[in-house]
């Protein structure tokens, strides 16, 4: 085989390649979608009872997460954030691009200062089970079974107390 018959030959290789790996993708981000779909649904169930204008209030918006060092064009993933806002505090859950071994990962922002490090969801398939994970500095990050009374304790940090 002459060179250009190995480079042409490369190529089809590396585009085969390119494509499973497209297919792949498109696979798993449809389970991802999926399982993040189900998760706001749950917590829109939760709240359900609670809701009301101007004090607690639900919305999703669509959003294409996407990783630091990768264009958005490529490695897109679309879906939706959600944003919860309680006494006119914002808490988004915001998906980031998904992980090995199909973890699907949601930063959660406005329910911690920056002292006290970062909350995520976490999910890690097969299982359909949510972990609240709160990181602080190198030490192993604090892990939460995520259901209805552990996330009314989160969000009763933010309604203010009376003084007096």
């Amino acid at each position: 085989m002459d060179d250009v018959q190995q480079l042409g030959e490369m190529l089809r290789h590396y585009a085969d390649s390119e494509a499973h790996k497209q297919q792949q993708h498109q696979a798993q981000s449809a389970v991802w979608a999926e399982q993040i779909e189900a998760l706001y649904g749950q917590i829109e169930q939760w709240l359900a009872p609670v809701m009301a204008p101007n004090l607690l209030e639900l919305h999703r918006e669509a959003y294409v997460a996407h990783g630091p060092s990768v264009p958005a064009e490529t490695s897109g993933f679309k879906t939706q954030k959600l944003t919860l806002s309680i006494t006119g505090k914002p808490v988004e859950f915001v998906p980031d691009v998904m992980g090995a071994g199909g973890l699907i990962s949601l930063s959660i922002m406005g329910l911690t200062a920056a002292r006290h490090g970062s909350i995520s969801l976490v999910c890690q398939p097969p299982s359909t089970q949510w972990q609240w994970r709160r990181t602080n500095g190198l030490k192993d990050p604090d892990t939460f079974v995520f259901d209805a009374g552990f996330l009314a304790q989160q969000l009763q940090s933010l309604i203010p107390r009376e003084r007096g």
